[in-house]
């Protein structure tokens, strides 16, 4: 898209983007020349690249001394938690372990000969007094392309952290390896890459090899043994840390407070719907009581099952054909009614 931009720049014609103000926009491409991507652009590419990559590398190193001060604050907090007797018991360990954590051997320089040559003799497995730089650089230029990238680079440190760290060891922090390893790249890089592109060419690789301080015979500082942070710093982060706390703390009461003011509504929501229930059940009842109601306002009928008998009343005796003493009953009822016929013929023919 950024090569076509280049090459729409200058069109005036169904051009609906402004590729001049976008080209601008990028550090890497020479707007000044909106034709082709010529050695300019490629030149501030690399820069623009290499910018990145150092604003990364900070960035790292920021992020290890928080590490660093985290890892201390929780030591200091975790003393504090233990009684004398346990408190000095866990500072003679730290102290126990510090100490056995800087035994180890001389770490060189990196980029000395003293390092060049430990490599060139135990990864190489050639002979230290045959050291050659042409040689060197093109054994460990793997990909040959000309140049020794920061990957490239800090293969050549393996050897030097082994020495420090072995992730078997309780004392020894692979986080802090990779520090070390940051370190190491950055410290070839200052005095080694003349023209910070962040690539080591042969003819750099060599002038390296010819000054003086190629031949440094000083051992290398470790992370334990540089200063990460100080004590002002520390406590700015112990402060921050407690304002975050005091924050979330804050933050949990008030979620706290919220949840109870919801249970509260849900119990007020679930007293209103038992309130509408009744009054729907009330409605409802009313309406079965309005229509057992004539239009002259009396109440309709209902007759209730054989079976069933109002509440209150006993249900009549029925007769029944077949029934106990109903055949008696009738027999006697037409002997009464033959003798008023007799006693009276006139009522009877009338």
């Amino acid at each position: 898209m950024l090569l076509k931009a280049k090459m729409d720049a200058t069109m005036e014609q169904d051009v609906q983007v402004d590729h001049l103000a976008l080209l601008k926009q990028f550090e890497h491409l020479d707007s000044q020349n909106q034709h082709t991507f010529e050695a300019r652009d490629l030149e501030l590419l690399i820069k623009t690249a290499t910018k990145d990559l150092e604003n990364y590398d900070a960035a790292h190193h920021e992020e290890f001394k928080r590490y660093e001060m985290m890892k201390e604050h929780e030591r200091r907090e975790y003393l504090k938690s233990l009684d004398e007797e346990k408190r000095r018991e866990e500072e003679a360990h730290f102290e126990e372990l510090k100490k056995k954590h800087k035994e180890h051997p001389k770490v060189n320089v990196p980029g000395s000969r003293d390092q060049l040559k430990e490599v060139w003799q135990e990864t190489d497995g050639l002979d230290p007094n045959e050291f050659n730089p042409k040689t060197f650089f093109k054994l460990h230029d793997t990909n040959g392309d000309g140049v020794l990238d920061e990957q490239e680079l800090e293969a050549l440190f393996t050897k030097e952290l082994e020495k420090v760290y072995d992730p078997r060891n309780e004392e020894d922090d692979m986080l802090e390896m990779e520090e070390e390893r940051l370190r190491m790249r950055e410290h070839v890089m200052k005095n080694v890459d003349l023209n910070k592109d962040r690539l080591v060419t042969l003819d750099e690789f060599v002038k390296s090899t010819q000054r003086k301080e190629f031949n440094e015979a000083d051992g290398w500082e470790t992370v334990e043994e540089t200063q990460i942070y100080s004590e002002a710093e520390l406590q700015r982060f112990e402060a921050e840390l407690k304002a975050q706390e005091e924050e979330l703390s804050r933050r949990a009461e008030q979620l706290h407070q919220e949840h109870k003011e919801l249970q509260q509504r849900q119990v007020e929501l679930d007293a209103q719907k038992k309130e509408y229930q009744q009054v729907v059940l009330q409605m409802e009842q009313r309406k079965s009581q309005q229509s057992q109601v004539g239009p002259g306002g009396e109440l309709k009928f209902q007759a209730q099952p054989p079976h069933a008998a109002p509440a209150g009343h006993a249900s009549p005796p029925e007769s029944h054909p077949g029934a106990p003493g109903a055949s008696e009953h009738d027999a006697q009822k037409d002997q009464t009614e033959a003798l008023q016929n007799q006693a009276h013929p006139e009522v009877a023919v009338q």
